[in-house]
């Protein structure tokens, strides 16, 4: 990201990681999982700028952080629907970060293909979420659940980036053979930033709205 887009990043990071914290006494079981994955990304994004102005690549961080990222999207999603598929699933997304980035897709290249596994299961997570809150027998608006908020934000960013990740090593090497199509990177690019915009700023909506759960719901 140029410096403009980053900082933006950083400042919607950093306004979700103050939300949470102010209301973090009264945030349920999934936001307060999701207030770790703010912190950790926020660390994880500086860290990886702080590595490239150096000039040296920050793939290695996104290698790391990518399956982090993954299991704490998925133990929020677990508290909130208490599907217990979902921590079966926990464990083999670890796994499968270790064998890519050892074995299939190590280093120089971006772990590309476990981040398009997680856009997929992200997706399929979220539609799951919907159709679960839309059979739910509540008087309760669908506003008033939180993570529907984080649902909207995370569908329209696996939507927006599964092609420009899947993509990600190709555009690379087509750059450094000139080949590049400067325009439509330049596209792709800003569907990146702002579908990281509105992603991330989803969570400010989620820490301030009631704190409802579909199992808080099912527990009635």
């Amino acid at each position: 990201m140029n410096d403009l887009k980053y900082n933006i990043y950083i400042i919607i990071l950093l306004a979700s990681l103050v939300v949470g914290g102010i209301k973090i006494n009264v945030l349920n079981k999934t936001n307060r999982v999701f207030l770790v994955l703010i912190l950790l990304t926020i660390i994880a994004e500086l860290a990886g700028r702080a590595v490239s102005i150096k000039g040296k690549s920050n793939y290695i961080i996104y290698h790391f952080f990518t399956p982090i990222q993954c299991v704490l999207v998925l133990l929020g999603y677990y508290l909130d629907l208490k599907n217990k598929i979902i921590l079966y699933i926990i464990p083999s997304m670890l796994l499968l970060g270790m064998i890519l980035s050892l074995w299939i897709q190590p280093l120089p290249h971006v772990n590309t293909y476990y981040m398009n596994i997680e856009i997929l299961l992200f997706t399929i997570l979220t539609i799951k979420y919907f159709r679960d809150l839309l059979s739910l027998e509540t008087n309760i608006k669908l506003k008033d659940f939180s993570l529907f908020w984080i649902s909207c934000g995370l569908l329209i960013f696996c939507i927006a980036n599964i092609f420009l990740l899947g993509a990600f090593n190709y555009i690379i090497d087509s750059k450094s053979n000139g080949v590049t199509n400067k325009f439509i990177m330049k596209i792709l690019l800003y569907i990146r930033y702002f579908s990281n915009y509105l992603y991330y700023s989803s969570f400010i909506v989620a820490f301030l709205v009631k704190q409802n759960t579909i199992s808080s719901q099912h527990d009635k």
